[in-house]
């Protein structure tokens, strides 16, 4: 009986853990960047009631995103080092918590205390974990891995608060917030213990760079000119992300359209992010972040041109599949700096900075239409910003020219190819 016994593949085992792994990932990043961008429709109603100005609301965006900065930093690296499990336990405690502690705001600093909590203690505590244990299952495809899986974060932004403006319809915002804290917790409880690396729960062991021609001095430039250029593109995004439900709204004289401006943006994203994840297996992570980059600053600077639903709408969706695949292409041009054991410390040093940027952007755009009572303005820094993260990436791309030669074998030796074929061809058994 035992020989007619059906066997599952090794191979195939690890590509349905993987593709699970992966779902995951990509569900509970929808929780936690949906959970960001409620900012945008709970805006309004806790205004209204608690007469706050506009910046003084963006300021609670400001304050997740600073979380998400510090936060990632720290929890990046320590995911590279540790346990993974007890990481997310904390994340999604901190994510659901913050939410429920909404619901008895009355003041900006208890507001501000929460958003922080939210940021520091809950998603970026998960951020890195998510991108790093996902991608290993599928080096093969790792653009394409990135791009589901951030995917998922696009999706949520247009979802949740498009879910949440329904609940705050009929239930009120307080209310609102419990009941989407419940639908976090309960995903949360799916997902978590799925998560993990292809050898256990702790990162791989690996110590050597993916690079073997660049040295550390030129991975630690990288990193730093992917930083600026990371907080250069989240300036650019800060913007619309925090104030397109609102402006689009003002501009069309319907909230509906303006939340709905949101989701068409963030459908659009879900798509964006895969294509160019497989993008960038095609033509390399740089190039596409380029691509994707400048698709997004082009849109911000037409916002403010636009007058009517029809044509909000279709900006909106240019924007939000251009705007996406830069979150893919960053997490892709980390990792081929650095080896998988130092991706999460290093990733955590780039979301830093681009936090950073989020929260400037997000929260100078509140300010300027304070003082203007308009967007325009808003907008047009955050092209100027976009504009300047375009010059980054082409030194960048410029950099990654001039190390192709350093690290290409020399052709003149014929000798060298040969030998290094042949070795290539002899068996293991008859080189012992």
């Amino acid at each position: 009986m035992s020989s007619l016994e059906l066997t599952v593949p090794q191979e195939t085992t690890s590509t349905i853990t993987g593709a699970k792994v992966v779902l995951a990932a990509t569900l509970t990043m929808a929780m936690g960047f949906g959970g960001l961008a409620l900012i945008s429709v709970f805006m309004r109603p806790m205004e209204a009631e608690l007469g706050w100005t506009r910046s003084a609301t963006s300021l609670g965006y400001a304050f997740a995103t600073l979380g998400m900065a510090v936060g990632g930093l720290i929890w990046g690296r320590l995911s590279d080092h540790i346990d993974v499990r007890p990481l997310l336990a904390l994340g999604g405690a901190g994510m659901v918590s913050s939410l429920l502690v909404m619901y008895r705001i009355h003041a900006l600093l208890p507001f501000y205390l929460a958003s922080l909590v939210y940021g520091g203690l809950g998603f970026s505590v998960l951020y890195s974990p998510l991108v790093s244990t996902s991608g290993e299952w599928f080096p093969q495809r790792r653009g394409l891995v990135m791009g589901i899986v951030t995917a998922g974060g696009a999706l949520g932004q247009g979802l949740l608060p498009f879910v949440a403006n329904i609940l705050i319809a009929g239930l009120g915002w307080r209310a609102a917030f419990v009941a989407i804290a419940g639908v976090k917790l309960a995903t949360f409880a799916l997902c978590l213990p799925v998560l993990r690396w292809p050898g256990g729960t702790k990162a791989p062991s690996s110590t050597t760079a993916p690079s073997e021609g660049r040295t550390s001095g030129s991975q630690r430039l990288r990193i730093a000119l992917l930083a600026l250029a990371a907080f250069l593109c989240c300036v650019c995004m800060g913007v619309p992300l925090v104030h397109m439900v609102t402006f689009v709204g003002m501009v069309c004289a319907s909230p509906a359209i303006g939340v709905t401006s949101l989701l068409v943006a963030m459908i659009c994203g879900t798509i964006g992010r895969v294509c160019f994840g497989i993008l960038a297996d095609r033509i390399g992570a740089l190039p596409s972040y380029a691509v994707a980059s400048a698709i997004q600053t082009c849109c911000v600077l037409l916002f403010p041109a636009f007058a009517n639903g029809t044509s909000l709408l279709a900006l909106s969706a240019l924007f939000g599949f251009g705007f996406a695949g830069n979150m893919t292409c960053v997490s892709l041009c980390v990792r081929q700096v650095v080896p998988a054991n130092r991706f999460g410390g290093a990733l955590g040093i780039v979301m830093m900075v681009a936090w950073g940027g989020m929260a400037s952007g997000g929260y100078v755009g509140g300010l300027l239409f304070d003082a203007f009572l308009s967007y325009t303005l808003s907008f047009v820094l955050a092209g100027i910003a976009g504009t300047l993260n375009l010059l980054v990436l082409a030194i960048l791309g410029m950099m990654s020219a001039a190390v192709v030669p350093a690290i290409t074998p020399p052709a003149t030796s014929l000798h060298f190819v040969a030998a290094t074929a042949t070795a290539r061809l002899t068996p293991c058994s008859s080189r012992r």
